[in-house]
């Protein structure tokens, strides 16, 4: 897979002489087919910050290959491929495809090219479409969440203290980096005094403290056992697949991927996900699952005090991640509104914990 054709600068590059060539050298395509018309359209509903999504329908002649799929490049903005560059996010997603994507148990997209060099990275992808998303904004039901957590379960279980994820030094301890710590604890201590006064004031003396201490709860997430971390898991980067034999959820969007303690996809699915109402009534189930379905995948030595603990220190570093979000202008109108409702729901879930939990 390390022989590829160049890699495109942007999407007038994905010629079909080109996909032809990648395809064939991916497996996708067999030398008696050929890609000999595509067309391509911005990919612009619930885009991301940090690349350009586009999906590329495809005619070919001879045998057939895939109608649609979607290419992923590098943001166009240069501030922000400079902190995609600065975290390797792009690395992490390209390698997590090549690397790790064959063995994981949360199903993912298949790619159909992967490559990275330099500034320039290329995901060609399966076109999901088909299948149901849930808006974030309106946030999912009960049996959602379940789906979710149990398919993150399956994943954090497989790589549950295995030294395998240790080999992968492009994965970082958290989804910052502990090499990172220090600009983004500055990062979001800007960022606290910046959206302070937009977040409920129950939520204010944790989450004072919580900016002090940032490193240390980075720190905190990072002692073992770690596991192969999704790092973004919410529900605009996952798509439900009702299909009968098919896993329930389908996870994309991997540029946080990283170790950690597994509690952190959880905490930052349901702290983002639930509407404060229904998580307040079934949070703790919720968690009480995930952590059942751990053991029945075998992981043992784990407490479910421990494993509330670090939902609780997760919560902090989820709001983190959101402040600093919300604190920059807006790559959206509607990511304006996640940021914003992401706040909120994080806040709530926060001050409604017992302040001891969060040990700070």
């Amino acid at each position: 897979m390390s022989d590829h054709p160049p890699i495109p600068g942007g999407p007038d590059e994905i010629t079909a002489a080109w996909l032809t060539t990648a395809l064939r050298e991916w497996g996708v395509l067999t030398e008696r087919s050929r890609v000999f018309a595509v067309s391509i359209e911005a990919l612009t509903e619930r885009a991301g910050v940090n690349g350009q999504t586009f999906r590329l329908r495809l005619k070919y002649q001879g045998e057939p290959g895939p109608a649609t799929m979607v290419a992923k490049l590098p943001a166009s903005h240069p501030s922000a491929r400079g902190v995609a560059a600065f975290q390797h996010w792009y690395e992490r997603e390209t390698r997590f495809y090549l690397e790790l994507a064959p063995d994981s148990p949360l199903r993912v997209p298949e790619p159909y090219f992967a490559a990275f060099e330099g500034e320039r990275t290329l995901l060609l992808l399966e076109d999901l479409g088909r299948l149901r998303q849930v808006d974030q904004v309106a946030g999912c039901m009960v049996a959602e969440a379940e789906a979710a957590l149990d398919a993150a379960a399956g994943m954090h279980a497989r790589w549950w203290g295995d030294e395998v994820i240790v080999d992968h030094p492009w994965l970082p301890l958290t989804t910052v980096g502990l090499d990172r710590a220090r600009p983004v604890h500055g990062a979001f201590r800007r960022a606290w005094e910046a959206v302070r006064e937009r977040v409920a004031e129950e939520a204010h003396p944790v989450l004072d403290r919580a900016v002090e201490a940032y490193p240390a709860l980075l720190e905190r997430i990072s002692e073992g056992p770690l596991t192969l971390l999704h790092g973004d898991y919410r529900l605009d980067n996952v798509f439900f697949d009702g299909s009968e034999g098919q896993p329930g959820v389908v996870a994309f969007d991997w540029q946080f991927a990283c170790r950690g303690r597994g509690t952190y996809d959880i905490a930052y699915f349901l702290g983002l996900d639930l509407e404060p109402s229904l998580r307040r009534q079934h949070e703790d189930a919720l968690l009480l699952r995930y952590y059942e379905r751990l053991r029945e995948e075998g992981v043992t030595g784990y407490t479910l005090d421990a494993c509330h603990r670090d939902y609780a220190t997760s919560l902090l570093l989820s709001f983190a991640v959101f402040a600093i979000g919300a604190a920059g202008p807006p790559a959206s109108e509607r990511m304006g509104v996640v940021h914003e409702v992401g706040l909120e729901r994080l806040a709530a879930a926060i001050a409604e914990r017992d302040p001891d939990i969060f040990g700070l």
